[in-house]
């Protein structure tokens, strides 16, 4: 894994709890549509308590799969940032305002007051610190 797919982790991380989240909402507002049968006769082979019940069912199962996105979220969250804080400055703003707070390479090099060619320079640079502290800890 190249030091730019480490440190992208965090926001693929970031995309598929809100994906999850995004799918839970979804079947929580499919749920809200579901109408009860009042009449006595049977109407097919799907009854409402069926249907609600099934809804139900997979609501808790997205609930539980949002809950797993969250949990590797904030690990991989912890692990990049502890990354990051390992380079020193100015690779650490650099990079934490490219991967974390997703920002292009313009908004960066007008925060740090560089050039963009810089701002490129010193990305690459700050990749390189990034792949030193990655191969200490293996």
């Amino acid at each position: 894994m190249t030091p730019k797919e480490y440190l992208q982790q965090y926001r693929d991380a970031v995309r598929r709890a809100a994906a999850a989240q995004d799918h839970l909402d979804e079947l929580r507002s499919m749920a809200t549509r579901i109408t009860p049968n009042y009449s006595s006769e049977g109407g097919g082979t799907h009854q409402t308590g069926d249907k609600l019940g099934a809804a139900v069912a997979r609501i808790l199962d997205a609930e539980s799969r949002v809950s797993d996105e969250l949990e590797m979220l904030e690990a991989t969250e912890r692990e990049v940032i502890g990354t990051i804080n390992s380079v020193e400055e100015p690779f650490r703003t650099l990079l934490y305002e490219r991967y974390i707070n997703a920002k292009t390479f313009e908004q960066i090099a007008v925060s740090m007051s560089y050039s963009w060619r810089q701002t490129i320079r010193l990305h690459g640079r700050a990749l390189l610190a990034v792949k030193n502290v990655i191969e200490c800890h293996i």
